[in-house]
């Protein structure tokens, strides 16, 4: 690169001579030792030349190369040449205005994240005061009711814990307790539904005690079986969870509409419903997407097995119990 740079330089030398070495054959009074002896002094210089100019360009111009974004001009030795030093300056230049842009950016998405939080929070006032209101009523207009509240209270949650997730590693409390507890839970937030649906629950648990974070570990099981009750009827949910070679292993079958073959690598990816139901107003494809980023952030692998038209496995492996865990478990 540095002698492709410097061409002009070298032709330049090699006109220089060139006629050195004319007039010398064309004038006979001057010795050819002489021209000889000039056209090597000249050689000399221009190899010092470029020695002594290589060695102060090739320093900055390796750093420069090696520059992997705007942050790591500070990395960068102060250049010695002027056309370098130009160089430098204006990256300097970028860099602040490249920063003054990203903080810029960073407060006006800190203030909506802080807008969205405060209306979720206003939302959560008059959703818990409707579930008051339902819990007074009978019959069909409670069930109706009940499913709506149900579909809403989830939704907010979904845009609450999505707000949630980029600081999730400063909310985690590791813990031991009883997996079970959660499940029982979670299907007692559905029970309106599942009355409604007709779908039982088969919950066999052999182990029931895991190492994670409850409330995050509860946001998951909310998701999965609020998508196994959507896209079931008349059936049970199976779930059963036990050791399998020091780690725990949950899994949770419902025998509904299945996911399609095309479709179960995508099921985790953010914002993805179906590329067969597109009908389905009810799904925002964002459960799923949350909770797979959840699980990473817990250490648990979150998978699913599906046939179309047949049943849907979900299964979770948790972890074993590690130092972090012993020293933030209670």
């Amino acid at each position: 690169m540095y002698f492709k740079e410097n061409i002009n330089i070298a032709v330049l030398f090699i006109i220089m001579n060139s006629f050195i070495v004319l007039i010398g054959i064309l004038d006979n009074g001057i010795p050819n030792v002489s021209v000889i002896y000039l056209i090597l002094f000249n050689l000399l210089i221009f190899i010092i030349y470029l020695a002594w100019d290589f060695v102060r360009k090739w320093k900055f111009q390796n750093e420069f190369d090696a520059l992997g974004n705007l942050n790591d001009v500070e990395t960068v030795d102060q250049p010695l040449v002027n056309t370098q030093k130009k160089i430098y300056d204006k990256l300097y230049e970028l860099r602040l205005h490249h920063q003054a842009e990203l903080e810029e950016e960073a407060g006006r998405t800190k203030e909506n994240l802080d807008e969205l939080t405060r209306f979720i929070h206003d939302m959560k006032m008059p959703v818990t005061t409707m579930k008051l209101m339902i819990d007074d009523l009978e019959g069909d207009y409670h069930d109706k009711l009940q499913s709506e509240w149900t579909r809403l209270n989830n939704m907010l949650n979904e845009i609450l814990y999505l707000q949630r997730l980029p600081n999730i590693k400063n909310d985690l409390y590791i813990e031991s307790f009883n997996i079970n507890d959660l499940i029982k839970h979670s299907i007692l937030k559905l029970r309106s539904v599942c009355m409604e649906k007709n779908i039982g629950f088969d919950v066999e648990l052999k182990d029931e005690h895991v190492y994670s974070d409850k409330k995050w570990l509860q946001f998951v099981l909310d998701q999965i079986l609020t998508n196994s009750v959507k896209y079931s009827n008349d059936n049970d949910i199976v779930i059963s969870g036990e050791m399998v070679a020091d780690h725990f292993r949950l899994t949770i079958t419902d025998f509904g509409r299945g996911i399609e073959r095309k479709d179960i690598d995508r099921i985790f990816d953010s914002g993805f419903t179906s590329t067969s139901d597109h009908d389905d107003n009810q799904s925002t494809g964002m459960g799923l997407y949350l909770s797979q980023e959840v699980c990473k952030v817990l250490n648990i692998d979150l998978s699913a097995q599906s046939t179309y038209g047949e049943y849907t496995t979900m299964t979770l492996i948790f972890n074993k119990a590690n130092k972090f865990s012993d020293i933030t478990m209670k």
